[in-house]
Order: C-alpha cells, then sequence, then structure tokens
C-alpha cells in the first residue's frame, strides 16, 4: 500500500497528504540535520522527492533556486515554498512551524544548559566534528544540484562566473548573485 500522499507508479496526488504529515516531516528534516538550508536541501530533496515522491525532482530545484535568492533563512524559504505546493496556506505554515521548532527548542537548551561547557576540550572537538560534517554535506550538495544543472555550457559559465566573483574578486557573495543572474539572464535569452 503506498505511504501518504504517494499512489502507485509515482503519481504525485497530494489529496492524501495531511498537515500532520508535513508538519512532521518538515520536523524530523529539522530535527535531525545540521548546518542550515543549504546542508538540509539534500535532505528534504530525499524525504519530499525520493522517499515520499511528494514534488518532482525538477520543481523542488527550481523552487531551491528560489528559496536561496529571496531574503530570509534558505531552509524555512523551501520549507514554506514546498509547504504552500503541498497543502496551500495551511501547508506553508506547517512546514516551517516544523523546521523552526527544533532548531528553536536545541538553541533554547544549549544557552540554559549548556553555555558554561562550550569550553572543555571534548564539547570543542565534538563541536569541530560537526563542523566537517556539515562541510561534507555542504560538498555533496553542490554535487547534487551541480550534476543536475551544469548539463550545457551556459550554465557552466553561469556558475564559473558566479564562483568567480567571490573567489577571484573578494566581494560579498550578492555580487555573485547578482553577476550569475545577469549573466544567465544575457545567455539564456540568446536563440
Amino acid at each position: 500500500m503506498p505511504s501518504d500522499g504517494q499512489q502507485s507508479g509515482g503519481d504525485l496526488s497530494k489529496d492524501g497528504i495531511s498537515c500532520l504529515s508535513i508538519f512532521w516531516t518538515f520536523f524530523r528534516i529539522g530535527l535531525l540535520t545540521l548546518g542550515g538550508g543549504l546542508a538540509m536541501a539534500t535532505v528534504m530533496r530525499h524525504e519530499l522527492v525520493i522517499k515520499r515522491r511528494w514534488v518532482k525532482d525538477d520543481d523542488f530545484v527550481s523552487e531551491f533556486s528560489t528559496a536561496t535568492v529571496v531574503p530570509g533563512a534558505i531552509a524555512v524559504n523551501i520549507a514554506y515554498l514546498q509547504g504552500r505546493r503541498l497543502r496551500s496556506r495551511r501547508g506553508s505554515l506547517v512546514a516551517v512551524c516544523g523546521t523552526v521548532l527544533p532548531s528553536f527548542c536545541t538553541i533554547l537548551a544549549v544557552v540554559i544548559a549548556l553555555r558554561p561547557y562550550f569550553e572543555q576540550p571534548r564539547v570543542a572537538a565534538f563541536l569541530k566534528g560537526c563542523a566537517v560534517a556539515v562541510a561534507g554535506q555542504l560538498a555533496f550538495t553542490a554535487y547534487l544540484f551541480g550534476k543536475k544543472l551544469l548539463r550545457n555550457w551556459r550554465s557552466i559559465v553561469v556558475c564559473a562566473l558566479g564562483l568567480g566573483v567571490v573567489a577571484f574578486a573578494g566581494v560579498h557573495p550578492i555580487w555573485a548573485i547578482v553577476t550569475a543572474s545577469l549573466a544567465s539572464y544575457a545567455l539564456f535569452s540568446i536563440k
């Protein structure tokens, strides 16, 4: 029997997807990932596209791109867009709450209980290990989306320009987005 929101054959029927299922899915994503929105993107993609088949891969990649460009936390932006896709306004509300609630509770617990222990060597080593794990997760995210999006010379040029602006010019990353957007418009509008 297909799980909640799935139909046999991979159809994307949204009729059976409850707000509780959306909340619980995004809550688990928020609870079990470290590193913010970019690191959460592969987990969200796995849960929504591969595991549950609630969203098509191309739609997820498109909305992920939108979520990275608009102001705000990327994870919250993705949750909003995907929740809205799944169940309109109510879906966006429960997806955002599910994504934010674990981080809010964890940060609150850290501030209350664990702040005095940050200076201890084992805790500092654990946090450094978490940073390395997040770097690996970000590299995997870049690989997944790069493999999907960098399929022609125009996309590769746009990506290289965006990276080049940050890496070699040493300017704020917003200029990479502006440069890549302008280059994308110029290159993809050519027939």
